[in-house]
């Protein structure tokens, strides 16, 4: 037979397995029906000081929570979030790197839209149905600046509801840049934003519960990561209680790299990078590593030679003993595009 009428039968033969859902599987691979899940957006604010009209802001959907803004003006630069709902407890996690001072920094920031703060809150305060994060440093805004940034967006029910257990919404990453330059010469102004969004709609990767009674019923949720194994998490209520992330996978060769980054200050004194955690031959694990009690970490997951990031924000308060009403786990975590 000739490479010719070999090579098309080998593509008809193809088109058949297709149109009957068959075909080759391996760790890290997505079928269509998976890839359409992945919801990803991109917005670019950019403009220079010369143009009649510039545009100085950009608005992408979050799928089932709301909207996000990127604003750039000569006296104004921010990200803002727009919730549907002002009584759920809506957050907008995001580690913001810059050059301060002369040094490299990072800020972990958390933008929160709320109506009950806690399960104590009588519900006449809390906030309006939008909340942002400004990117300059100082006011009036510096002549030039730039930086970076990544996040989690996450919903769950408000803080005067049970937490619900796995998140009934899924989360969404987003990365983030900014850089303007001039803005002390008008006309001569320059400014660029960029802001990718991405949301796994068919994953609900995250954790919260209210107060001690429920944490008694839920301390524990899974979640299916196709291509990788199963993701778990724990936050357990008390002093002694164990706060952890880990996959369950089969694949004895597969890794974990992980990152926390908490508080505010210089990026080596707030940033910490393990590699190379290996595989539990014992357990099946990869992990289980701490969750931080009021931080974001960012998790690379190995696994059939596939290696893929995911952002994950956690806020946790466990051992109040005189008020255990007020003790909350609020974890979400979400996949970098």
């Amino acid at each position: 037979m000739s490479r010719t009428r070999l090579g098309a039968l080998v593509a008809s033969l193809a088109l058949v397995l297709a149109s009957l859902g068959v075909g080759p599987t391996y760790a890290g691979s997505r079928t269509a029906k998976e890839r359409a899940v992945q919801q990803q957006s991109r917005i670019v604010v950019k403009w220079q000081g010369y143009q009649k009209r510039p545009r100085y802001q950009k608005t992408a959907d979050v799928p089932g929570i709301g909207q996000v803004d990127l604003v750039c003006q000569p006296n104004n630069t921010m990200i803002r979030l727009h919730a549907n709902d002002r009584r759920a407890e809506t957050q907008m996690w995001m580690a913001k790197f810059e050059t301060k001072d002369g040094s490299d920094r990072v800020a972990v920031k958390n933008v929160r839209i709320f109506t009950y703060a806690t399960a104590a809150d009588d519900g006449k305060g809390g906030t309006g149905s939008q909340a942002h994060e400004g990117l300059n440093q100082r006011t009036p805004i510096e002549d030039y600046e730039k930086g970076s940034a990544y996040g989690v967006i996450s919903q769950r029910p408000g803080r005067n509801q049970p937490g619900g257990g796995t998140l009934a919404l899924p989360a969404t990453s987003f990365k983030l840049t900014w850089y303007w330059e001039r803005f002390a010469f008008p006309g001569s102004q320059y400014c660029k934003m960029t802001l990718a969004l991405n949301t796994d709609t068919d994953q609900q990767f995250g954790l919260s519960w209210h107060g001690d009674d429920e944490a008694a019923r839920q301390t524990t949720s899974a979640t299916t990561l196709p291509g990788f194994g199963e993701a778990r998490l724990r936050c357990e209520t008390g002093r002694y209680g164990e706060q952890t992330v880990a996959l369950q996978t089969n694949d004895p060769d597969s890794y974990m790299d992980y990152e926390y980054v908490r508080g505010e200050g210089q990026v080596g004194e707030h940033v910490d990078h393990y590699s190379d955690l290996a595989w539990d031959p014992v357990t099946g694990l990869l992990g289980p590593v701490d969750l931080p009690t009021n931080g974001m970490m960012r998790i690379w997951w190995s696994v059939g030679g596939v290696k893929k990031l995911w952002v994950l924000s956690s806020y946790m308060v466990t051992n109040n003993d005189v008020k255990p009403w007020l003790n909350v786990c609020e974890v979400a975590a979400a996949p970098v595009s």
